[in-house]
């Protein structure tokens, strides 16, 4: 209280000197009353008298401005000292918000709009690091996960969930979690939650502390273990909900799992549990169900027809969707096959689905780092579910292929974004088109999806085949081309010529049998 009252005081004392040399200007008429008195003296009298003035005045009309310049640097030092690091951001200000927030009680924000929007603001904030590391001094997570499970107010826990994900973004937070593992736990505890935009939040929080921890300091899994039912309740926000966002970041914490506990904190002793903990039939329904309610079928499709689907509205955060539900699915098709013996035509639906969207010239261009390992986990998956062939997908490939082979003979101009991606973007859509790696070279996309139909095709029998190029009306020289290659980039694959010839007696026989029909219909108008 004395510093301010020093403050607030000492702007009128700078006001007081800055009005002193304007009092003689002010009263002229006095100056000309002192004149007579020292008249007598002469110019000279006056001359001696003025200098002295001078010299004492001067000092005078410095002292103001010197005070000024002191009040001035004192007062910055008051400002730059309730800034939060080098931020432009105010302690009080957060200090003030913490403590109302542990005074909230049972009162819902929508009450106090004003709260509420400093709430936000504070959000906003937790992008600065400098703002996580003072709210960490404060010891927030401890209140903000005490609020949130005596509250009922889903706003409220969402804002909480919200600065907490944002406080992921910087090393110290990691550090907490791993110290107090409880808390972690704690927050993960709200998996059983049913309000979506909580759950966004808490999933958000997740992805962003299994991507972004060190390799070797941190070892999750021996944390997440202990989370009642962790993959139970996974798998039923999969397979319940209807909200497209929730969906998306379950799939993308899913996937940072599995990526974490299996490949980052490579610990072999540990694989053996986490395939007891996470490779089970609920989550693999949870994950169908969910693919089928962000990229459902459409109506001809559901009748019968291999129709494809409407691409118009697809975008950028579709396809690393999309790259995500295919991920997961190789993992587990690769070190868990069992789990999918009833479940084959499930995943290949996946696929299917996926090859209908990229047939399609402004999906599949530019090739990203999304699509090449799009391109991958097919090829891992198809090597995974062998002798189970669909017509229609392999179809779609080898067009794919065809469009990817045109592309390295004839390199396609630089277009502007689709209008599907344009016009349903988001900000979030932005983020995506610089997390996907940027382009990447179309040979790589090709030589991916050749080795994908490879292992396609490899155990199917040669009738089967030719059946699907004729409905696919499929050129021979694009097969020509893709044996060709195959033989070039997967030699000394066991059953890599049988397969090519397999493929190139498929068509040509195919060829010879259309080239038969005409001359069949003429020999029979004779008779």
């Amino acid at each position: 209280m004395d510093n301010s009252s020093d403050i607030t005081d000492k702007p009128a004392e700078a006001m007081e000197h800055k009005e002193s040399p304007n009092a003689e200007e002010n009263h002229p008429e006095g100056e000309q009353a002192k004149q007579p008195e020292s008249s007598s003296e002469g110019a000279a009298t006056s001359e001696q008298t003025n200098t002295p003035q001078e010299e004492t005045k001067q000092p005078a009309s410095n002292e103001p401005e010197e005070e000024d310049e002191a009040k001035l640097q004192e007062k910055l030092q008051t400002l730059k000292g309730d800034r939060i690091g080098e931020t432009m951001y105010s302690e009080r200000f957060v200090l003030s918000t913490i403590l109302k927030l542990s005074k909230q009680g049972n009162r819902l924000l929508e009450e106090d709009e004003e709260f509420e929007q400093d709430l936000c603001n504070l959000w906003d904030m937790t992008i600065e690091p400098d703002v996580v590391r003072f709210l960490l001094e404060q010891e927030v997570i401890e209140l903000f996960l005490a609020l949130a499970a005596d509250s009922e107010d889903f706003r409220l826990i969402e804002i909480l969930f919200g600065i907490i994900g944002n406080m992921c973004c910087v090393e110290e937070m990691h550090e907490l979690f791993y110290r107090q593992s409880a808390l972690l736990v704690t927050f993960c505890d709200f998996l059983s939650i049913s309000d979506a935009p909580v759950l966004v939040q808490l999933m958000r929080t997740l992805t962003t502390l299994f991507d972004r921890s060190d390799d070797e300091r941190f070892h999750w899994f021996g944390v997440m273990k202990r989370v009642d039912n962790l993959t139970e309740k996974l798998a039923l926000i999969l397979a319940t909900s209807t909200n497209r966002v929730l969906l998306e970041h379950t799939a993308e914490t899913v996937n940072a799992m599995i990526n974490r506990f299996t490949e980052a904190e490579v610990d072999y002793a540990q694989l053996n549990e986490f395939y007891r903990l996470f490779a089970k039939s609920c989550l693999l329904e949870g994950l169908f169900e969910a693919f089928k309610q962000l990229y459902p079928l459409t109506g001809r499709e559901t009748e019968g027809t291999s129709a494809g689907f409407d691409e118009e509205t697809l975008t950028l955060k579709d396809i690393k969707t999309m790259r995500r539900f295919l991920e997961i699915h190789e993992h587990f098709i690769v070190n868990a096959n069992e789990l999918y013996e009833a479940y084959v035509s499930e995943v290949d639906q996946c696929v299917h689905r996926v090859l209908c969207s990229f047939v399609k010239e402004s999906v599949l261009f530019p090739v990203t780092k999304n699509h090449i390992c799009i391109f991958v986990s097919i090829s891992n998956i198809y090597s995974g579910i062998m002798y189970h062939f669909r017509a229609e997908s392999f179809i779609y490939m080898v067009k794919i292929y065809d469009q990817l082979a045109e592309a390295l003979k004839n390199p396609p101009q630089q277009e502007e974004p689709s209008n599907a991606a344009e016009n349903n973007g988001t900000a979030m859509d932005e983020e995506d088109a610089a997390d996907d790696g940027g382009e990447f070279d179309v040979e790589t996309a090709c030589a991916e999806v050749r080795e994908a139909i490879f292992f396609l095709v490899g155990p199917i029998d040669e009738q089967i085949i030719r059946a699907a190029i004729r409905m696919g009306q499929l050129k021979e020289s694009t097969f020509e081309q893709m044996c060709r290659e195959l033989r070039e980039t997967m030699d000394g694959e066991p059953l890599l010529y049988q397969t090519c010839a397999k493929l190139m007696n498929a068509v040509r026989s195919t060829g010879a049998e259309e080239s038969d029909i005409p001359m069949q219909q003429s020999n029979n108008e004779e008779q």
